[in-house]
C-alpha cells in the first residue's frame, strides 16, 4: 500500500510539473501575442451591445452567443482588452488540468499532447471561442459514465457545447442522439419507462440550446462555396472526400498518403475497440464530426486550422470513452490492449506532427512567429495614438475590421468610418462597411462636419476604402508599421489638414 501511495505521489508530482510548465510556456506565448481583429471584434461587440442587441447582431458574426456573454462583463467593466487572452488561457488551463489528471491515457502521451497545438497557443493564447469546445468535450468525457445519474448536469454540458461554436453541432448532436437511443433501447429491453423519465430531465437542454442556436442564425443568407445544382452530386462527393483528407493534411503538415493511412488505421482501431466494449456510438460521433467539418467547408464556408483542432478533442473524447469503458468492464484480452495502445500511439503521432508543422516556416501562426514575430501592429498603433492624438480629435478609419484591433485598446476614443461618415466600432460585415470614398471627398466631409478643426487624422490600411489617394501623398505621415505582420494588420496614421494655415 505504501509503494502504491508513493507511486501515486510521484505520478502527481510529475503531472504538476507538466501542468506548471504548460502554464509558463503558454503564459510566455500569451505575453508575446498581439491581439488581432477577430479577438478585438468580439471585445467591441461585448462592450458596445446589450445582451438583447447581441442576439440581434450575432447572426452576422458566425459564432453563437456563449463566448460573447463570457467576455461581456470584462468589456463592460472597462477592463483592459488584454484580459480576453487571460480568459482564454484560464479556460484552456482548466481543460489541460482535467486532461492531465483525469484522462485514462499514458502519462507520456498526455505530457506530449498538452505541448502540441492541440492544447497550446491556438486555443490557449489566441482568444477565440474554440477553447470552449475543448473544455466542454473533455468535461463530457469525464462525466460520461455518470450521464444517467446526473442527467441535468450532463444535458447542461451538451447545451453549452452547442453554444460554443457551430462546428460543435455535430459532436453535441451525435452524443445527444446516442444518449437518447441508449435509454430508449434500455426502456424497450426492460419494458420499463424509468430510463425515459430519467433522460428527459437532461435531454431537453441540448434540444432547447439547438433551438436557441437556430434563432440566432435565422434567415442568415450566404453564398455556398459549392453550387450543387451547377456542379452535381458526384463532384460534391469528390470535394468532400478531398476536404476530409485536407483537414488532416492541414493539421499534420503530412502528405496525402500519410493522411489516408492514418485515417484508415484510426477508424479501424476505433471500430475494433468500440465493438469489444459495445460502444460503437462513440465512433459515430468521431466520424460524423469529421464529415460535418468537411461538408461544411465545401458547401457553406471554408473552415480553418482553428476549426480542425476541435476534431482532436472529439478524438480524445472518443478514445477516452472507449478506454474507460474497457477498464470498467475489465476487458483485458490482447486485441483490446493492443488496440488501446495503438489509439494512444496515433494520438501521440498526431501531436508530434502538429508540433512539427507549427514549427515550420510555412505556418503563418508558427512557433517562431509566436515567440519572435509580430501577429498584429494594432497594439503599437494604439499606443502611438494614445500618446500623440487626443481623444477629442477626429480620427477616421479606412477599414472597420482592421481598425477594430486598434480601437479595442482605446476605450476613450471613437473612430469615424470614412466610407459612411458614421461613428463605427465593430465590424458587422454589412454592405455599408464596404463603402468607398475619394480622398478629396473625405477632406470635404471633414471641412463640412468639423469646421472648427484644423486637421483630422486617418488610420489607413492596405485594404482601404479610400480611393483616388493622390492627395493623401501630400499629407504628413505620423506613424507607419515598419514590419510585416502575420495577420496583415499594418497601419499608417496620417494628419490631413482641413484649413490652409494647418498645412505643414
Amino acid at each position: 500500500m505504501d509503494i502504491r501511495a508513493e507511486r501515486k505521489n510521484i505520478y502527481n508530482i510529475i503531472l504538476a510539473g507538466v501542468f506548471a510548465a504548460y502554464l509558463v510556456f503558454n503564459g510566455m506565448l500569451l505575453i508575446r501575442h498581439e491581439l488581432w481583429r477577430d479577438e478585438a471584434n468580439v471585445w467591441l461587440i461585448a462592450r458596445e451591445l446589450s445582451p438583447v442587441q447581441l442576439f440581434a447582431e450575432i447572426r452576422y458574426q458566425g459564432h453563437p452567443c456563449l463566448w460573447y456573454l463570457l467576455v461581456m462583463p470584462l468589456a463592460k467593466l472597462g477592463l483592459p482588452f488584454q484580459l480576453i487572452g487571460v480568459l482564454s488561457l484560464a479556460i484552456m488551463g482548466t481543460a489541460t488540468g482535467l486532461f492531465l489528471w483525469k484522462a485514462p491515457f499514458h502519462i507520456a502521451v498526455k505530457s506530449i499532447c498538452v505541448f502540441s497545438p492541440m492544447f497550446t497557443y491556438f486555443y490557449a493564447c489566441i482568444a477565440r471561442n474554440y477553447c470552449l469546445v475543448a473544455l466542454f468535450l473533455l468535461l463530457l468525457a469525464q462525466n460520461y459514465h455518470e450521464r444517467n445519474e446526473r442527467c441535468i448536469s450532463y444535458g447542461l454540458l451538451l447545451g453549452l457545447l452547442v453554444q460554443a461554436d457551430t462546428i460543435a453541432l455535430a459532436p453535441a448532436g451525435m452524443i445527444s442522439l446516442i444518449w437518447l437511443w441508449e435509454n430508449c433501447r434500455e426502456a424497450l429491453r426492460t419494458k420499463c419507462i424509468e430510463p425515459l423519465r430519467r433522460i428527459i430531465k437532461g435531454i431537453w437542454i441540448p434540444l432547447v440550446s439547438l433551438l436557441l442556436w437556430m434563432a440566432q442564425f435565422w434567415q442568415v443568407s450566404d453564398s455556398p462555396a459549392f453550387q450543387i445544382s451547377e456542379l452535381g452530386k458526384g463532384e460534391l462527393f469528390r470535394e468532400v472526400r478531398n476536404y476530409s483528407l485536407w483537414i488532416l493534411e492541414r493539421m499534420s503538415g503530412r502528405g496525402r498518403i500519410f493522411c489516408v493511412i492514418y485515417l484508415i488505421v484510426m477508424f479501424v482501431l476505433l471500430a475494433i475497440l468500440a465493438l469489444k466494449v459495445k460502444r460503437l456510438g462513440a465512433v459515430w460521433v468521431m466520424a460524423a464530426s469529421w464529415l460535418f467539418e468537411a461538408v461544411f467547408s465545401v458547401v457553406v464556408y471554408q473552415l480553418h486550422l482553428w476549426h480542425f483542432i476541435s476534431l482532436c478533442f472529439v478524438l480524445i473524447w472518443t478514445i477516452w470513452i472507449l478506454e474507460t469503458e474497457r477498464k470498467r468492464e475489465k476487458t483485458a484480452d490482447n486485441i483490446s490492449i493492443m488496440t488501446t495502445a495503438g489509439l494512444e500511439g496515433l494520438l501521440l503521432v498526431l501531436s508530434i506532427c502538429m508540433f512539427l508543422q507549427w514549427s515550420s516556416r510555412e505556418e503563418t501562426s508558427s512557433l517562431d512567429n509566436a515567440l519572435h514575430g509580430r501577429y498584429s501592429d494594432g497594439v503599437y498603433t494604439a499606443e502611438f495614438i494614445e500618446k500623440n492624438i487626443s481623444a477629442d480629435e477626429v480620427i477616421i478609419s479606412a477599414n472597420v475590421s482592421m481598425a477594430s484591433t486598434v480601437l479595442a485598446y482605446l476605450p476613450g476614443y471613437r473612430f469615424y468610418f470614412a466610407g459612411t461618415g458614421q461613428i463605427t466600432t465593430y465590424a458587422d460585415y454589412g454592405k455599408a462597411q464596404d463603402s468607398q470614398i475619394g480622398f478629396e471627398e473625405l477632406r470635404a466631409w471633414g471641412q463640412e462636419n468639423f469646421p472648427e478643426k484644423k486637421e483630422i487624422y486617418l488610420l489607413d490600411t492596405e485594404d482601404s476604402c479610400i480611393i483616388e489617394k493622390g492627395g493623401l501623398k501630400e499629407c504628413e505621415v505620423l506613424y507607419q508599421t515598419r514590419q510585416e505582420t502575420a495577420r496583415g494588420e499594418e497601419y499608417t496614421v496620417y494628419r490631413i489638414p482641413l484649413q490652409a494655415d494647418s498645412v505643414p
